[in-house]
């Protein structure tokens, strides 16, 4: 598959994973939203390899620096985000939705900087 096939995926996925996120800490959702949710979390981990084998990552070498940080705020927002979505009072949802957003920009900034 092309890179740009991949790309697609991947931004696709993260767009229905930030959806479902927001979903659920703002109303409840039925379960399919949930399963759908944790299916495309798995899916931009998948996509995600493939863009770094078509950028050229091989898979002796290490990881650089700016692909682990965004592996360690995929697992945040993968495992975080609806266990806090489910556990905490409606009174502090709206100030953790926007912590789990910021980690989905800081991820995005990432992805499109490669600082490191």
């Amino acid at each position: 598959m092309s890179y740009e096939f991949y790309k697609f995926l991947h931004i696709a996925f993260i767009i229905i994973v930030a959806a479902g996120l927001g979903v659920a800490y703002h109303s409840t959702q039925p379960k399919y939203f949930k399963i759908l949710t944790g299916i495309s979390s798995l899916l931009i981990l998948v996509t995600g390899m493939g863009l770094l084998a078509r950028i050229g990552v091989s898979h002796g070498d290490g990881f650089p620096g700016w692909v682990i940080v965004k592996m360690c705020l995929w697992l945040v927002l993968a495992v975080a985000g609806p266990v806090l979505a489910k556990r905490l009072p409606d009174s502090i949802k709206p100030k953790a939705f926007w912590g789990i957003a910021t980690v989905l920009f800081v991820a995005v900034y990432m992805a499109v900087n490669k600082p490191f």
